[in-house]
């Protein structure tokens, strides 16, 4: 979750609220292709921001009309709206409307730090108060993320999936990036009639549109593969993709992406809305090398929100690079190691994710991994990740 959203095109506020907050502790969201108030929202609250900042270069009856949105859609988010002084007459409006608080723009920074902070201190009661007690399902757009091919990546995708899909059923969606090469459908199985491009060309970006495009798999998942045709993937365009990812991310409360190797512009539209990074990679050197790369391109263009995840797999091989070796090369911990198995690629080859396979320790560690991004309850989670770390 990232503790603040701010929807401006002003890069000078941008640069502000960095110089008061720190720039890793917030997000700014905007676009100047948004065509309706709803997109706008989901692209906003992607990331289930406790406290919506609303710049006062948005035009007044766009803040109108998303204030509302948002109140209505995330009522755990709250809002306030910087204006101008001239336009200080519509915090009544405002209020009204779901805004918690409307702020005069030209306050000095300290001052506008104290605001935003008793703003956010509240904000954070309120969502603890409201989820106290109760299993509250956390939205996450989970990125499986390698710049190297034979990662592992779509057999992390996919069980992670699977994984979720028996915990959540009919609230996970896989959606297989890999634009050109994605096999995520041949991992589960499945021969799907429908593909992204098919997603992308509906006129109606609405959730119940969208679902008749995906393949439904047993463990209560569903599947949007990428084409088959090769020659179409030069008509995918990036803000189509993005407008087709808001509504499903407001449809499925699990999304897994995979993506391709490298970064491409598929892989940055998923960065957009992902709440999690999950970096995979194997013990060899060139892939932990390439990882590196991989952060630290994420570092210089602003993707440090997000929560990060290491996943080593092939862990146990013998290569001549320890765990440790590998996690200080990195600049992260191995959240979880894959052993190396036959396994795998025999249950991609059978379109039976090892998950579902009854293989006892791969099993197991990708059912620990689906606790994770879904644990029963944080407390469990908690401890059976210590522990798994201990052993």
């Amino acid at each position: 979750m990232s503790g603040l959203t701010l929807c401006s095109s002003n890069d000078g506020l941008e640069a502000r609220l960095g110089s008061i907050y720190g720039e890793s502790t917030f997000r700014r969201v905007w676009s100047d292709q948004w065509s309706n108030i709803v997109e706008a929202t989901m692209d906003l609250c992607a990331a289930d921001p406790e406290l919506l900042i609303v710049g006062a270069d948005v035009r007044m009856d766009a803040t109108r009309e998303l204030v509302g949105e948002v109140d209505r859609r995330y009522p755990n988010t709250a809002i306030v709206v910087l204006v101008d002084s001239e336009n200080m007459s519509h915090a009544m409006d405002l209020l009204r409307l779901g805004a918690r608080d409307v702020i005069d723009v030209g306050h000095p920074d300290k001052q506008l730090r104290v605001y935003l902070d008793r703003i956010l201190d509240v904000a954070r009661a309120r969502r603890e108060s409201s989820t106290k007690g109760t299993a509250a399902l956390r939205r996450r757009v989970i990125t499986i993320l390698s710049p190297k091919g034979g990662s592992g990546k779509t057999t992390v995708a996919a069980n992670l999936a699977v994984g979720l899909a028996h915990r959540q059923p009919n609230k996970v969606l896989l959606l297989d990036l890999d634009t050109q090469f994605g096999d995520a459908a041949t991992a589960l199985g499945l021969q799907p009639e429908h593909s992204l491009i098919h997603a992308l060309a509906s006129p109606h970006l609405k959730r119940s549109a969208l679902k008749v495009f995906l393949t439904p798999h047993h463990s209560g998942l569903s599947l949007l593969p990428p084409p088959d045709d090769l020659a179409v993937v030069d008509t995918i365009d990036a803000d189509s993709l993005k407008k087709t990812m808001a509504a499903l991310t407001e449809e499925f409360p699990f999304v897994v992406v995979d993506t391709s190797a490298g970064i491409d512009f598929a892989c940055l539209a998923a960065l957009e809305f992902a709440t999690d990074l999950v970096f995979v990679s194997t013990t060899d050197v060139p892939a932990v090398r390439a990882i590196r790369r991989q952060i630290d391109a994420f570092d210089k263009i602003g993707y440090t929100k997000q929560r990060r995840t290491f996943v080593l797999n092939r862990a146990n091989a013998k290569v001549g690079l320890s765990v440790a070796e590998v996690e200080a090369a990195v600049g992260l911990k191995a959240d979880f190691r894959v052993r190396s198995s036959r396994m795998i690629p025999l249950s991609v080859n059978q379109g039976t994710p090892v998950i579902e396979s009854g293989n006892g320790n791969l099993a197991r560690t990708f059912e620990e991994m689906a606790e994770f991004f879904a644990p029963t309850t944080d407390d469990a989670a908690q401890s059976r990740r210590a522990k798994r770390k201990d052993n």
